[in-house]
């Protein structure tokens, strides 16, 4: 005979296991940090690009045949520009320059929270490629 529980105690049961896993099944409400800076996700929609240049090689680079990959944490603030850039993890000092630079020009309609503008915590990938 097959069992029939009420939909409470399944609840009840995922709550549970849910627990002994290290999860929540109701995640808490998304909070900013202490200067007021979101993290994405938990109803926290992300910025959309306006203005997004590439970065460009500088000669040294160029030389040196350099390429690879700049990480770069950022916030993007509610009004939907670039501040507090900094190199997560470094290529060669001039392309480093070059994407802080380039980063900080870039323009987007602001992440929201609610349907309101908030900042939030990105980190971008800047590529440096020669062909």
């Amino acid at each position: 005979m097959k069992r029939i529980y009420p939909l409470s105690k399944c609840i009840l049961q995922f709550v549970a296991v849910l627990a002994l896993l290290g999860g929540t099944a109701f995640p808490a409400r998304q909070q900013p940090d202490a200067y007021g800076v979101y993290s994405l996700g938990d109803g926290v929609t992300p910025p959309k690009p306006v203005f997004m240049p590439n970065p460009e090689y500088t000669d040294k680079a160029r030389k040196k045949k350099i390429s690879g990959t700049v990480l770069v944490a950022i916030i993007v603030t509610d009004e939907g520009t670039v501040r507090d850039a900094k190199i997560i993890k470094s290529l060669e000092k001039s392309l480093d320059q070059q994407a802080l630079a380039t980063v900080s020009t870039w323009k987007f309609e602001p992440a929201t929270k609610d349907g309101k503008p908030v900042a939030v915590h990105l980190n971008v990938d800047m590529s440096f490629k020669l062909y």
